[in-house]
């Protein structure tokens, strides 16, 4: 598959780079104002020069959300210096966000730790690789009986446990997401000293920068 056949690459080239801390200004529900009829959609939680996110069509639970670079690298043999520092930075970031969003903080009425969740990454078909464009899954896990298959059991990866994306109930999600990724960047504005926005964001008359296209 090239870049040109990628789902993944036409969900990047029709999400133009906004600042996290400004959710308001990311159109809601699938794809943007750049996206075209016959172009794959989502609903993209982080759009920044090198990095998206956004929910999975086919969510194992509530909150499961693809985290991709936006240039397209088949594999991570294949990611570059700068894309695999700038995915490292938000996988923790998306993390807090997405435990804090879906499952809430606190302990469970076991006493355990409500934030549980997986981050997982396919290379090749054989390690169940289902787009060829590097993605790492945020698998929020509720506690057993919340949103768990009977049994208590996981299935981690196939269709057999996973149910397609409702739009409405996806548009609700998706801007609680974005608001509770702006209240992070601005922690870590305030706290860290780092700022987000500044690190790999911008628009340049409303398109995406030229070394950005695919």
């Amino acid at each position: 598959m090239t870049s040109s056949e990628c789902p993944f690459c036409e969900i990047a080239s029709s999400s133009v780079p906004f600042p996290p801390s400004s959710p308001q200004t990311i159109p809601n529900g699938r794809g943007n104002s750049q996206g075209t009829p016959d172009s794959p959609t989502a609903f993209t939680i982080l759009s920044t020069k090198h990095v998206l996110a956004f929910l999975d069509i086919m969510p194992l639970t509530r909150g499961h959300v693809l985290v991709t670079p936006r240039r397209h690298y088949q594999n991570m043999r294949e990611v570059g210096i700068h894309d695999a520092r700038q995915l490292g930075q938000w996988l923790p970031i998306l993390s807090r966000v997405i435990v804090r969003t879906v499952l809430g903080e606190g302990k469970d009425s076991r006493g355990d730790d409500q934030g549980n969740w997986n981050i997982i990454q396919n290379n090749g078909i054989r390690a169940s690789q289902t787009v060829p464009h590097v993605h790492f899954h945020i698998i929020p896990r509720p506690a057993t009986g919340a949103d768990a298959p009977a049994g208590g059991g996981w299935v981690m990866f196939g269709r057999g446990q996973r149910d397609e994306l409702m739009d409405d109930e996806a548009e609700e999600l998706v801007v609680l997401l974005r608001n509770e990724l702006a209240r992070e960047v601005k922690r870590a504005k305030e706290e860290e000293g780092i700022d987000l926005d500044d690190c790999d964001c911008g628009v340049e008359d409303g398109h995406i920068p030229r070394s950005t296209k695919l």
